[in-house]
């Protein structure tokens, strides 16, 4: 499938999955600081997921204020949000 095809459910799940993968590995380097494998993974799952937020975001709008676009004043508001569907 294509990159630029994938639905906003698919999308959502990308940054869900990488974002719990993110959590996970960074609760075990809170007991386990020196593994450098647990380090290696949380740093490609961190890429992972600011890759997948980016796509959601360019595709389906903003997951939080952080990810809002001011150059056109303040957009958030604007719809549709992401459980009233519409995602290009």
């Amino acid at each position: 499938m294509n990159e630029n095809k994938k639905s906003r459910e698919q999308k959502m799940m990308a940054v869900r999955e990488t974002g719990f993968a993110l959590l996970d590995a960074g609760m075990y380097l809170d007991t386990h600081p020196c593994d450098g494998k647990a380090l290696d993974y949380f740093s490609k799952y961190q890429q992972m997921h600011k890759e997948a937020v980016h796509d959601y975001e360019k595709h389906c709008g903003p997951l939080t204020t952080r990810g809002v676009d001011t150059s056109d004043g303040w957009t958030w508001t604007e719809g549709p949000w992401p459980w009233e569907g519409g995602c290009s």
